[in-house]
This record gives structure tokens, C-alpha cells and sequence, in this order.
């Protein structure tokens, strides 16, 4: 069971892109194919993706990185007293949101 909670509440295909920007990256945040195929692969055996999830596949993997480099930003450098949250180093995720920039990473 995957708690997506902190995610937030949008799209099925939002919480894949989340999913695979933060499983299935290197340190400077490309997508490994073969662990994110395999997590395509075992989510398309359960529910098949859409022509409409396909074509907006990569604006929701740079999406799913803006937000969470936003929020890692913000509790980074505006930290709430007594929140039990860690802050994240940011830059993980500038990266990834620079990657997913560069190159695209298809839904097949």
C-alpha cells in the first residue's frame, strides 16, 4: 500500500508522476527506464492509461516536480516550530524538475 497523502488530491496519473520522479530517479534526477517501465508496467496491469493521461504525461512529471520542489523549499528556508516533518535538501528536486525540462520521459 503506497500512502500518497502528502501528495495531495488531483489526477490518478499526478500520484504515478510523483511516483516515478521520486522512485525511479539517479542522483541528478533522470529517470531510470528500467525501474520506472517496471512501475509503469505494474500500474498499466491494473488500470490501462488514457489517451488524455498520455499526452499530458509530461507536464504532470514536471508538475509533480515543481510541487515538490516547492514545498521542500519552503520548509526548508521557512521551517515551522514544532512541525514533525524533515526538511529535504531542495536541490534534489530542482534537479529532477530540470531534468524532466530537458527531456521528457514517454508514457508507452
Amino acid at each position: 500500500m503506497i500512502d500518497f497523502y502528502f501528495a495531495g488530491i488531483d489526477a490518478l496519473l499526478f500520484d504515478v508522476a510523483v511516483t516515478v520522479n521520486d522512485w525511479c530517479v539517479d542522483p541528478a534526477g533522470e529517470i531510470d527506464g528500467e525501474r520506472a517501465g517496471a512501475l509503469l508496467a505494474a500500474y498499466r496491469a491494473a488500470r490501462d492509461f488514457t489517451r488524455a493521461e498520455k499526452e499530458a504525461w509530461p507536464v504532470l512529471l514536471r508538475a509533480a516536480a515543481l510541487r515538490f520542489w516547492l514545498s521542500r523549499l519552503y520548509d526548508f528556508y521557512l521551517p515551522r516550530a514544532g512541525e514533525l516533518t524533515h526538511a529535504h535538501d531542495p536541490e534534489h528536486f530542482r534537479r529532477v524538475l530540470e531534468a524532466r525540462r530537458a527531456r521528457p520521459f514517454p508514457l508507452v
